[in-house]
């Protein structure tokens, strides 16, 4: 029983120099974006520079932390693959990152270092946020929900006054005819990615921690911000499941399960002064420009119609094992497609090839499987949120912490009570150990 105690001891470690860095890992996350790196003079996502500058400070934080703490637990390497030998899932996931690091640079031949942020940055967020204890964790809520507040009210601000904190560059060029806010999450579309999933988030349970003035205030404001970072899809998605959400309470209700009255009581007060705002709102015109690109969306459907077309150039050879690089740019160019594939599937296919992405696909999901196992239940809905935008965007196919910042907000929004942690750590150590017998025997 003392070995095993002694395997899964909490990991990182507690301690005042863990907790702040965790602190520093997450507020870089939420507060310096790839669009604030750009503008620092950052060779971030651009041609040129050294490998300092294609990697975001945050997760330079995140793996000399995890470094600290394996050396706090004695051989950082030993510490490292014990944590992962408990995560068979996520120990894949990252064996396949590696894979498809050797890949593109000796086969594909394409830049290898947007792994660091958009995969392996996750994996590193899911350690180091995964097993707080409660006194560190109820710090955590604060700033995180604090951060998303405060990230809303300056993309509100900028809406107001036309200024930005960074501008839009996409593809080395800076957009300067968007109206949409940056705010401190940088680009539209990650803004609103990211805003749907706290909101979907809070929807299901992630604000206990908060006092229920502090929450509604949250959601408020969170779902204005919505309309100025003009993420279409992520809006329509949003609203169609929490009208699922709302539809299986009412259901529940229905065959008379308990529900709490002071919850609804709440929503009868609420709803019609939402309803008041929004048509105070609307008169005064601060949906017109979201709802405008519902009408004219500068070509963005169309682009999502061509890069179905890049297929037909390809031989089955390209498709299955990677086309070529240079080919794919140039296609890109004649269909108008510079600023990217509007669909991670899609773009991570043309990119590195069917097999190699249905593999890495596989893997991801994975790792999104122990991640779940991990927290409360509820999580699952953020992800089928999170991977349906992906589908109609850029999004994790491009260099970007979006994916990072998302698990940082479940791990500590649908965090699970230290006692049941507990519980389940213990189940799982008597399930190996059960295991291992089996296969001695």
């Amino acid at each position: 029983m003392g070995a095993t105690t002694s395997r899964h001891r909490r990991f990182p470690p507690d301690g005042r120099l863990i907790g702040l860095a965790l602190a520093v890992v997450a507020t870089l996350y939420l507060t310096i974006s790839t669009l604030t790196l750009l503008n620092w003079g950052f060779n971030y996502d651009e041609a040129g520079g050294n490998v300092f500058e294609k990697i975001h400070p945050a997760t330079f934080v995140a793996a000399a932390t995890l470094l600290l703490a394996g050396l706090m637990q004695g051989n950082p390497l030993t510490a490292i693959i014990g944590a992962l030998d408990r995560y068979p899932g996520t120990a894949l996931f990252v064996a396949m990152i590696g894979i498809l690091i050797a890949y593109s640079i000796k086969i594909v031949g394409l830049p290898f270092t947007a792994f660091f942020d958009t995969f392996l940055a996750p994996v590193m967020v899911f350690f180091l946020f995964k097993d707080m204890r409660k006194e560190r964790a109820c710090r955590f809520v604060w700033l995180i929900h604090s951060l998303m507040v405060l990230n809303a009210v300056i993309g509100i601000g900028e809406f107001i006054s036309g200024e930005r904190l960074t501008p839009i560059v996409a593809s080395g060029m800076v957009i300067a005819d968007d109206w949409r806010s940056t705010a401190l999450l940088g680009h539209p579309l990650a803004n609103a990615s990211l805003t749907g999933a706290y909101l979907l988030s809070l929807a299901l349970g992630g604000a206990k921690d908060l006092p229920k003035p502090f929450a509604a205030g949250a959601f408020i404001v969170n779902a204005a911000a919505m309309v100025v970072f003009g993420g279409r899809a992520s809006s329509v998605i949003l609203l169609v499941l929490l009208g699922v959400l709302a539809a299986r309470g009412g259901l529940r209700i229905l065959r008379g399960e308990r529900f709490d009255k002071t919850a609804v009581l709440t929503a009868l007060i609420v709803i019609p002064i939402v309803a008041l705002a929004l048509t105070t709102l609307v008169e005064a015109g601060f949906f017109d420009q979201f709802l405008a690109r519902f009408i004219d969306d500068k070509g963005s459907a169309e682009a999502r119609v061509y890069m179905f077309e890049l297929f037909q150039h390809l031989s089955w050879y390209e498709l299955l094992l990677a086309p070529d690089p240079d080919q794919m740019a140039t296609l890109k160019r004649i269909y108008d497609l510079d600023f990217g594939i509007e669909s991670f599937w899609i773009s991570f296919v043309l990119s590195y090839g069917i097999i190699p992405g249905l593999a890495f696909f596989a893997a991801l999901f994975l790792f999104c499987r122990d991640v779940l196992r991990s927290i409360r239940p509820g999580g699952i809905w953020v992800f089928v949120f999170f991977f349906l935008v992906a589908s109609t965007s850029v999004s994790l196919s491009s260099k970007s912490t979006v994916f990072a910042e998302l698990l940082l907000m479940m791990l500590v929004m649908f965090r699970r009570p230290q006692i049941e942690m507990a519980h389940r750590s213990v189940r799982r150590s008597s399930h190996m150990m059960t295991s291992k017998v089996t296969v001695s025997a």
